[in-house]
């Protein structure tokens, strides 16, 4: 969308046209010595030069600070947006700020500008506030900041273009979801905080080295940042590791995109599921990732962990960018001891390709599927009863917002 135009001069007395016929009466008061002339023709001549000058020093010194009270955000929640102009001159000034927001930051069908009006005296600042409420996920790219300054009287004003630009994440919204039930897999015996064994997967600080611990629990790479030694902190062995898959293929449509959004809610409130839970969670997709970034998070239980996965919940999109037993290859060796949940648009052979892959790797698999295939069933597709769709997970209020 384009940016507001400047406005035109306020007062017929400033237009040019109005001016060079100021300037031919000023010449011929002059002439005929006709002193009331004379002074109007000076007084307009003066107040739109004055105006014309006063504006091009106006933004001179001027300082525009946009703040959030977040950027990063589940729909619904409130986003304010907190603009502060500072003037540190001793000309006073009109000052403008338009900002443009896009449709799912404002509620619109086009996006809109958010603007913003007040005047500034000498050394004086001031602070505007906008409250919005995103209700769509994904990210969006707020501004740049237009900002327009000018005399006191509004005759003239002049444009400044801003080159910072705002990012907001919106996360997929949370939904309440029926469980889903998982193999559990047990690694090293027994489960969680009661185990004797830490498991050396799940890396989740670090601490000194202490005298006596084996050599092979040194951070080596940790170590040399502060110039002393460090040891892995490693969690115990979790009762449920969980590798939850995302598979984009089929959702390119858009009879389907609607699905898609339901499938990264049923994935973001299942990790919140198992966040309290202590389950050590991974993902995996293959989409491509709005702004760049990995396409898969190692399973893990950091304090990170979830927030690492919604942000690539809210930046994935439906374009494919390769199969996705291929982005589970690359660099990356699953632990062993895990458990998976694909989801996926409907049976297919990608389907029925990846739980071969999985199930070479002794890996179980739940499949969760947006929709019901209408076609004849193969024998080597997954089992009803490892498959669950949207439909029966949803909670009945939430399937159809």
């Amino acid at each position: 969308m384009m940016p507001p135009l400047d406005e035109a001069p306020t007062s017929a007395f400033l237009i040019l046209i109005v001016q060079v016929f100021m300037l031919f009466c000023l010449f011929f008061a002059l002439l005929y010595n006709v002193a009331e002339l004379t002074l109007f023709a000076l007084i307009i001549l003066a107040m739109g030069l004055g105006a014309n000058v006063w504006s091009r020093a106006s933004l001179n010194h001027v300082e525009c600070k946009i703040v959030f009270n977040r950027t990063r955000l589940f729909p619904g929640e409130r986003l304010k947006i907190y603009i502060r102009a500072i003037n540190s001159k001793l000309l006073p000034l009109l000052f403008k700020v338009d900002f443009f927001a896009p449709k799912a930051i404002v509620d619109s069908d086009a996006g809109q500008w958010i603007s913003a009006e007040t005047g500034l005296l000498w050394y004086q600042q001031y602070v505007f506030s906008r409250e919005f409420f995103p209700y769509k996920r994904g990210v969006y790219d707020l501004g740049p900041p237009m900002l327009r300054g000018g005399d006191l009287f509004g005759f003239f004003f002049r444009t400044k273009e801003i080159k910072d630009r705002f990012e907001i994440v919106v996360y997929p919204r949370i939904v309440n979801i029926r469980p889903i039930t998982l193999s559990k897999r047990e690694f090293y015996g027994i489960p969680g905080t009661h185990s004797p064994v830490e498991d050396p997967v799940f890396v989740f600080g670090t601490r000194d080295y202490q005298p006596g611990r084996p050599a092979r629990r040194i951070h080596w790479k940790a170590s040399a940042r502060y110039n002393r030694l460090l040891e892995k902190l490693c969690e115990p062995a979790e009762q449920e590791k969980v590798l939850i898959l995302l598979g984009v293929d089929q959702f390119d449509n858009e009879p389907a995109k609607e699905d898609f959004e339901r499938s990264l809610e049923v994935i973001a409130s299942l990790i919140l599921q198992m966040d309290p839970r202590r389950i050590a969670v991974g993902f995996a997709t293959n989409g491509n990732i709005l702004g760049g970034g990995s396409r898969l998070i190692p399973i893990s239980r950091s304090p990170l962990q979830m927030a690492s996965i919604l942000e690539i919940l809210a930046r994935v999109e439906v374009e494919k960018v390769g199969p996705l037993t291929d982005i589970l290859t690359e660099g990356y060796k699953i632990p062993g001891g895990v458990s998976s949940i694909y989801f996926a648009y409907s049976r297919s052979s990608l389907i029925r390709s990846a739980r071969a892959f999985l199930k070479n790797r002794n890996i179980p698999v739940r499949f969760v599927m947006a929709q019901k295939s209408n076609g004849v069933e193969r024998a080597d597709d997954p089992p009803e009863k490892d498959t669950y769709y949207l439909d029966n997970i949803l909670i009945p209020e939430n399937r159809n917002r």
